[in-house]
């Protein structure tokens, strides 16, 4: 006594291709996929295009591994269907743009089995009768309107998530582009600050190495390097001494290595020197402080 499998005979479909009879043989363990491609490929078409099979009368006969078998006297013709017959009964949104229009028209043509692609239960019992339509055109889609708005509100969120994350990654590029230039100038700045240290260092060595050369020409110099001057704190008091033009222009232009004068004309001398060169105004330097200072040399040189 066999069992039930071994009584299955795979089933034989005649198909009707420009007047040539073609016998296609396929089991009950393959998917309409398979089958469309089996199609395809009997009649010459390339694989995954959408085809359709009408009876003599004209009927349209679903492609599965269920759909009745016929003779080699009744062939199934093979009509190819294209892409636009499919699209004109493919509702709308006026809510989305253009190219989510025609991502559903192209997942309409998944499931049609352009590609083979199988979608979920849900957006099934949407589309997929309205891949009959083309068969009964007084199809009518407001059962199934509201749950059609809800995928579409989810395919333009989808998008709007995609297009926000495009933005987000613009502006992070820019932020660390703008912060790139901000490192580098701060770097050009360290450069130009180490610079003028180093400058200010070479400048301070020069200062120190020429400060500790004697340049004076006279034949007088400090004997004692531990000597310092005593500054006075009163206000000196000594007679004004009358300086003549002689000796004003004798002041100009020395032609001596000792002064010979007496203390108090030396020291006007010096003081007429200080207001004659513009010294006292371009320094604001106090004439009482002029005079300490000048009796501080005088006493101690």
């Amino acid at each position: 006594m066999g069992s039930a499998s071994s009584t299955y005979r795979p089933k034989c479909i005649y198909l009707d291709i420009d007047g040539r009879i073609q016998k296609v043989i396929f089991s009950k363990y393959c998917n309409s996929k398979d089958i469309m491609d089996l199609f395809c490929i009997a009649t010459g078409l390339p694989r995954n295009t959408t085809i359709s099979l009408l009876t003599a009368d004209n009927c349209m006969v679903s492609i599965d591994p269920t759909m009745p078998a016929n003779s080699e006297r009744s062939p199934y013709k093979v009509i190819p269907v294209a892409t636009e017959q499919l699209s004109g009964v493919i509702p709308k949104c006026s809510h989305c743009s253009k190219d989510q229009n025609n991502l559903l028209a192209k997942c309409l043509i998944l499931r049609a089995g352009s590609l083979g692609t199988t979608l979920c239960r849900e957006v099934e019992s949407v589309f997929f009768p309205l891949l009959f339509s083309v068969m009964s055109p007084s199809y009518i889609f407001s059962e199934k309107e509201e749950l059609f708005q809800n995928l579409l509100g989810q395919i333009a969120e989808q998008f709007s998530r995609v297009f926000k994350i495009n933005e987000l990654k613009t502006e992070v590029a820019n932020h660390l582009a703008m912060l790139e230039k901000k490192v580098e100038l701060e770097g050009l700045k360290v450069v130009e600050i180490e610079k003028c240290k180093s400058d200010i260092k070479k400048m301070r060595e020069e200062m120190a190495a020429r400060s500790s050369r004697t340049n004076c020409p006279c034949k007088y110099s400090f004997l004692d390097e531990n000597k310092r001057l005593t500054p006075r704190r009163d206000v000196p008091s000594y007679p004004k001494y009358m300086l003549s033009q002689e000796t004003i222009e004798a002041l100009r232009k020395p032609t001596f290595d000792v002064w010979l004068w007496e203390p108090n004309e030396m020291l006007s001398c010096l003081e007429h020197m200080y207001h004659d060169l513009g010294l006292v105004k371009d320094f604001n330097i106090n004439p009482i402080t002029l005079k300490r200072w000048l009796v501080s040399i005088s006493n101690s040189w």
